[in-house]
């Protein structure tokens, strides 16, 4: 088997470098799509074996809404035939194909438990391709240089009591939110999120990423016992989950505090995915230099807080922190300049003592 190769860091085209960002598999292709940096915009466009096929900046013949909105702003997010995301003003429109952006609109109200603890970007305008929302203030926790170390400790404080606040919602009185939020947790359109979903996910991934890899690697024996155990788990009672949480998602103000992005994800499902979720991301932080040890730390503290306030068993939260870290190690095996960490964060899941 010929394992294939990734794009580079940076491409060179008509004459100037650009900057590779993202990378994602083709389902049953040979190529990846590719994101780059393009004079402070992000372009989409295809890596072959033989090398880059990059689309006019600003276009994407599945997302046909985009040229237009591009041509007013900056496209700050681009995956190729799937979404991109255009920064316009105090504005940022979501692009997607025709007839999708109801799905958005969906996950919108699906997040209600969240509005009621997070601040979460106002719907300003819609179409069948696209929604604007406004642009939420707030410093990202991502970057931990934008706050003092205080401030870093607080805002993590203050998010995971609004995360906490949002999973025991069903718990709690008797208002007009919680009755809200009880209704969405009865409707059987409301997405749930198991922990065989999430051993799907797994496996979907490892399929994608295999023709990137050693074939020695032993990836689909880990991603069996991995899913293995999540199916193990005992069942538990299933929460308000955002199902993509991370620091990336995640803003904070000292005056207004949390605020929560891109809640489209929005479902039902162990609260230790969401938990397993960030503390999987405080790893790949680390391995990429991004977080010191006392950034991660307290990232940590806060999560485990948050678990035990709702009685996360530790088993559970270790095994969606183990499935959590094997994803991330699989979704970043074919980003240039994360390969390293990639294989790193494999390794961890593969050394786990857990189970």
């Amino acid at each position: 088997m010929t394992t294939l190769h990734l794009p580079p860091e940076a491409l060179a085209h008509s004459g100037r470098t650009l900057r590779v960002t993202r990378a994602w598999p083709v389902p049953d292709e040979s190529r990846l799509a590719i994101e780059c940096e393009d004079a402070g915009q992000r372009r989409a466009g295809f890596w072959y074996q033989d090398g880059a096929q990059l689309q006019p900046a600003g276009t994407d013949p599945r997302l046909p809404a985009l040229e237009r909105l591009a041509g007013s702003g900056t496209v700050v997010s681009h995956r190729p035939g799937k979404r991109a995301v255009v920064r316009r003003g105090a504005e940022f429109i979501k692009v997607v194909r025709r007839g999708r952006a109801s799905g958005i609109l969906e996950g919108v109200s699906r997040a209600a438990a969240f509005a009621n603890s997070f601040r979460t970007p106002e719907v300003l305008a819609r179409d069948d391709s696209s929604v604007t929302f406004a642009e939420l203030h707030g410093v990202s926790l991502h970057d931990p240089a934008l706050l003092s170390s205080p401030h870093w400790d607080l805002a993590w404080t203050e998010v995971l009591n609004a995360w906490t606040q949002a999973a025991l919602t069903a718990d709690s009185g008797s208002d007009g939110s919680d009755q809200q939020c009880r209704a969405l947790e009865a409707d059987p359109s409301m997405p749930r999120h198991t922990a065989e979903a999430e051993a799907q996910v797994l496996r979907r991934w490892a399929r994608l990423i295999a023709p990137y890899l050693d074939p020695t690697e032993p990836l689909g024996t880990l991603v069996d016992e991995v899913g293995a155990l999540l199916r193990q788990l005992p069942d538990a009672p299933l929460r308000p989950a955002h199902r993509d949480l991370h620091d990336k998602q995640l803003l904070w103000n000292p005056q207004s505090g949390p605020g929560l992005l891109d809640v489209d994800t929005a479902c039902l499902a162990d609260p230790a995915l969401d938990l397993g979720n960030l503390r999987a991301h405080g790893r790949l932080r680390r391995l990429q230099g991004l977080w010191g040890s006392q950034e991660a730390r307290t990232v940590i503290h806060t999560v485990d807080a948050a678990a035990d306030r709702l009685g996360v068993p530790a088993r559970t939260l270790a095994v969606y922190e183990r499935a959590a870290v094997l994803r991330l190690g699989c979704v970043y095996a074919v980003r240039p300049g994360y390969r390293h960490v990639a294989a790193l964060l494999r390794a961890q899941a593969a050394s786990s003592e857990e189970g």
